[in-house]
């Protein structure tokens, strides 16, 4: 498909700071029928959208077909098509070269997508008003004792399998810290921070000073403990942006209130204030924006940290302490949620709400997987109070040889 022919997503400023990310025609036009879509989501999920329905209409125009009179079994021959799984014929291809299949999460996204779209199209055609209601079947029910919720479907939605993080070893934590590897305290920080709070990347890059609330009983009232408020902002100088599912909001006093309340460790406190004081103070002069973490040298000392910044510097350190692979800043959350998760008796409701999330759901289903590693120690118990005799004498503790000496002389 011709370069100039296709619909483009652009980033749109706005007087307030903002960016929009909406859809051009081939044309420079603005692609209306998408914005009923787009408007009403923040930047972030308003960004995945975006992507995901451009590539929709780029299919679309290169293959002649149209919003009205495309099909249900034509949508899922597309999602196929995006993820490498259709064999055959498929029509026009619409993607560029280097554009691979998309993995399961990402072509869930355009599922979701491509779903909101023409459930907000004007049904003008009876093969429209069909799709909308092949699109929407009846929802099932899900939940756990008294609590259920009603799941809608997407028959667009690949088939889902069992979510398993991978777990982050203490091992390569300890590694982190060895001298040597995290150069700065601005380092030692985020990596305290990444591993104890569980943040996202984008929750921590986006906390502003008046975010951190780290005395006891702070004015604010929301939490008497030392804490910290991760709100979603679309205006932040690094695009940094945390995944909020409740807005923030300012008190008569002047205090950040709401967004999701995160409690915050005795080491997060000693290294931000290790940081401030040692590092940050020498370059503030230079910052003209309220983030908490920036460069501190270089070209741009003094400008806000970017998500990206995060993961160059823990790659460097992997490479320094001789990790084998990367480690991701989500990694550090999968490995928090988990430990909490388990400490907590697997309480999926507290540890959502500590995290931020809407629903315990995605606890369970996610992180759960994680937190079942704590049942080996019971599985080992399990395993030393086997009746029958070891595979290999050596293999067997010692007080275990002991009783199996004893069962044998008593059957002798």
């Amino acid at each position: 498909m011709d370069t100039q022919n296709r619909f483009s997503v652009r980033k749109v400023p706005h007087r307030d700071g903002t960016i929009s990310h909406w859809i051009f025609s081939p044309e420079g036009d603005l692609h209306r029928p998408s914005l009923e879509v787009l408007k009403p989501h923040h930047a972030g999920t308003q960004q995945t959208y975006a992507y995901s329905l451009v590539d929709h209409l780029n299919w679309l125009r290169a293959n002649g077909k149209s919003e009205s009179s495309v099909t249900l079994p034509e949508l899922q021959r597309y999602m196929k098509a995006l993820m490498g799984q259709l064999d055959g014929i498929a029509g026009v291809p619409w993607r560029r070269p280097e554009q691979g299949p998309l993995s399961a999460a990402a072509a869930a996204n355009v599922a979701m997508a491509v779903k909101a779209y023409y459930a907000a199209l004007p049904a003008s055609t009876s093969t429209l008003r069909q799709l909308q209601r092949d699109l929407s079947p009846a929802g099932k029910q899900v939940g756990r004792g008294g609590r259920h919720r009603v799941v809608e479907s997407n028959p667009l939605s690949p088939r889902k399998s069992a979510r398993r993080p991978r777990f982050l070893p203490d091992e390569f934590v300890e590694q982190l810290y060895e001298p040597g590897v995290l150069h700065t305290a601005r380092d030692v920080m985020i990596v305290t921070w990444l591993h104890d709070g569980g943040f996202r990347v984008g929750g921590l890059c986006g906390l502003r000073f008046c975010d951190l609330h780290l005395v006891r009983d702070h004015p604010c009232g929301q939490r008497r403990e030392p804490h910290v408020h991760v709100i979603g902002r679309d205006d932040n100088p690094n695009r940094a942006r945390a995944k909020a599912y409740s807005d923030g909001s300012v008190s008569s006093d002047g205090y950040v209130l709401d967004g999701v309340i995160r409690a915050v460790s005795n080491d997060m406190i000693s290294t931000f204030y290790a940081y401030v004081l040692d590092e940050y103070s020498r370059v503030q002069h230079l910052v003209d924006h309220e983030q908490v973490i920036v460069h501190l040298g270089g070209k741009t000392p003094g400008r806000a940290l970017s998500t990206n910044a995060v993961r160059k510097m823990l790659r460097s350190a992997c490479d320094r302490a001789g990790i084998a692979g990367r480690i991701t800043p989500h990694a550090f959350r999968h490995k928090a949620v988990a430990d909490f998760y388990a400490e907590s008796d697997f309480n999926a409701e507290m540890v959502a709400q500590e995290h931020g999330w809407a629903s315990p759901s995605m606890v369970t289903e996610v992180y759960g997987t994680s937190a079942n590693r704590h049942a080996l120690k019971h599985l080992r118990r399990a395993w030393e109070r086997t009746a029958r005799p070891p595979a290999e004498d050596y293999l067997a503790p010692e007080d275990q040889e002991a009783t199996t000496t004893k069962g044998a002389r008593d059957v002798r």
